[in-house]
């Protein structure tokens, strides 16, 4: 089990100015391994973006939006023993994330095409690389993730960047 928050290395949203500040966000879920010195690892989770948007078209007025998603992540990991109780696991893979949710917001972030707006991306891909370090059953680890889509669908966009930090129990 594991749950994480990430840090924003890329704030433009959009070619049209949109911005992004403040990113509240975690995801927690669980995922399970298969394997000996290098694993392939499948988990499912839940994940929440919550950010303060603003366009600079509209003078930079700041809006509370939130995102949730499914979480997805298939990777591929390495096992390194470092001791009697600790190893160290790097990893690469893919979380796939489709869109369950975009609160009502007054920036015209939406989800269905039917309700006009910026359409957040429905179905975004995420690669995804880091490391961990197993303690016991204690997991720390940390890892960058890259959008394979940008934000929106329907205008042209930017692709999320996040660096991840996270804090699990693995049995």
């Amino acid at each position: 089990f594991k749950i994480s928050t990430s840090f924003l290395t890329n704030r433009d949203y959009s070619v049209q100015g949109d911005y992004i500040n403040g990113l509240v966000d975690a995801d927690f879920g669980f995922f399970f391994r298969a394997g000996k010195y290098v694993f392939g690892e499948v988990g499912l989770g839940y994940a929440f973006y919550k950010g303060d948007f603003s366009n600079e078209a509209e003078g930079f007025s700041m809006e509370r939006v939130e995102t949730r998603h499914l979480q997805i992540p298939v990777k591929v990991v390495g096992d390194v023993p470092m001791g009697r109780a600790s190893d160290f696991l790097p990893f690469v893979g893919i979380i796939y994330q489709p869109l369950l949710q975009v609160t009502p917001n007054g920036c015209g972030y939406t989800k269905k095409p039917t309700e006009g707006g910026k359409l957040v991306e429905k179905n975004m891909t995420l690669l995804t690389a880091g490391f961990d370090f197993k303690f016991g059953p204690i997991v720390l680890g940390v890892n960058y993730r890259y959008g394979l889509q940008s934000f929106f669908r329907n205008i042209d966009g930017k692709h999320p960047q996040y660096v991840n930090i996270c804090a699990g129990f693995q049995f």
